[in-house]
């Protein structure tokens, strides 16, 4: 059933492994190929950042096991909005559905998008504005893509994560290879101007963008066979996988570049490469970015669909977003939607500005939905739940998300307080909506 009570217009033709994919290849995408130096400006030292990226991972699968809950009580398309909306009321669910329209996805589709066209200029030099006009046509072709069809997105999605997954191991056991042990010795970093709770917020919130994704295919459980069975168990499949790689490829980027040296080393990964091949070794990491940076934006595509027609179904005055194409049986109008506010902040933004405006809107929604498990158990303890969570797992994730919320206002302020004013001004949309609507 829809969240409006009539049958589900979406077909159900996901499995198990399908949503592992979507998973995979949304969150390996560019991150664990930028993000090195600029965690290694915070904390220079190798154990402190091999310390924060195993961080990152178990609060990944705090975040993981949270939602393994959610997502089995309520396997509905929509996912957080679902969440959110059952845990407190109609209010909370506009205002995250109103900020992942106008913030979020389309914030974090465009950033992929405009990384996708900046390596994939390594191969046809193009300006500026021709890296942008790449990343919109980026989003169109992914945006018709999905729009032909479920099955064209889910086969799309496989092929693109089995290719970024054997390619990251790749680039991991060539990094091993010509790695020197003395690169790992413990060394004191050098004075910051963060305190080091601060600093560690700061490169936490570079690795938690790194392993964002890992709640992606929440979206499209009204499109899964057995969501029930195979949400929570694609979660932690997709997610030990994930950190394992991880880990082991920035062991690899500490094994062959000096610590004092990271920083300064935003092509981190051609660097390993370089020293294994030579020259080429730069075209063959901006290959794996470009395909890594491709399954990223599709799955992105697909699940953005899918949250927004879960927000039309469950408001009248957006109804349309609901739609379903008689065709195709996919989420028309929301996807095209999506894509074209995704194209107008590729042309408006820098990469930076981008992950400014959405960090702290994203981990506020985070800590509200984990904490919504404790109002749920309290308010429906009646409820199914094949899965429960722990609760000190649940504390922790709340507390490192509001953590993280912080440190992302004082990372970038004005960009958080955009993207948190465009929240806040869903609010007298609401009731505004709410006094015009008829009541029953």
């Amino acid at each position: 059933m829809s969240e409006g009570g009539k049958p589900s217009q979406l077909s159900r033709q996901l499995g198990l492994w399908d949503s592992v994919a979507i998973i995979v290849g949304v969150v390996i995408g560019v991150g664990i190929f930028r993000v090195p130096a600029s965690i290694a400006e915070y904390l220079s030292s190798p154990l402190l950042v091999l310390g924060v990226w195993v961080a990152g991972g178990l609060l990944s699968l705090c975040g993981g096991l949270c939602y393994a809950e959610l997502s089995a009580s309520f396997p509905r398309t929509g996912g957080d909005y679902v969440y959110l909306r059952e845990a407190y009321g109609p209010c909370l669910g506009f205002l995250f559905g109103w900020t992942q329209l106008l913030v979020i996805r389309p914030g974090d589709l465009a950033s992929i998008a405009v990384i996708f066209a900046d390596y994939a200029a390594y191969f046809v030099p193009l300006s500026p504005w021709g890296v942008r006009g790449l990343a919109v046509g980026a989003i169109v072709v992914f945006t018709a893509l999905n729009l032909w069809g479920l099955r064209f997105g889910r086969v799309t999605q496989n092929l693109l994560a089995g290719a970024k997954v054997l390619g990251v191991l790749l680039l991991a056991l060539v990094g091993l290879s010509v790695a020197r042990a003395a690169n790992l010795e413990v060394s004191t970093p050098p004075p910051t101007q963060l305190p080091l709770p601060l600093a560690l917020g700061t490169a936490l919130i570079f690795v938690m963008w790194t392993y964002g994704g890992w709640n992606e295919s929440t979206y499209v459980a009204g499109e899964m066979k057995n969501p029930a069975r195979d949400l929570p168990r694609s979660i932690a499949i997709a997610l030990v996988l994930v950190v394992g790689l991880y880990l082991t490829l920035n062991t690899a980027y500490l094994a062959c570049i000096p610590s004092d040296q990271l920083p300064q080393s935003e092509m981190v990964a051609a660097l390993v490469v370089e020293k294994f091949l030579g020259g080429p070794g730069g075209g063959l990491v901006a290959a794996l970015v470009v395909v890594s940076a491709l399954g990223a934006l599709n799955g992105t595509v697909l699940t953005s669909g899918r949250l927004t027609y879960a927000f039309g179904a469950d408001h009248p005055h957006f109804a349309p977003l609901a739609g379903v194409h008689n065709r195709f049986r996919t989420p028309a109008l929301a996807l095209v939607l999506n894509g074209i506010w995704s194209a107008v902040l590729v042309c408006t933004g820098t990469f930076d500005q981008l992950l400014g405006y959405t960090s702290a809107a994203t981990w506020l929604f985070f800590a509200l939905i984990a904490a919504g498990i404790f109002r749920l158990r309290r308010q429906r303890p009646e409820m199914e739940r094949p899965y429960r969570v722990r609760t000190p797992l649940v504390v922790l994730f709340v507390a490192a998300s509001l953590w993280l919320t912080y440190s992302a206002v004082a990372y970038s302020p004005l960009g958080s307080l955009a993207g948190l004013g465009i929240l806040l001004a869903g609010l007298p949309l609401y009731y505004l909506i709410r006094l015009r609507t008829p009541r029953a």
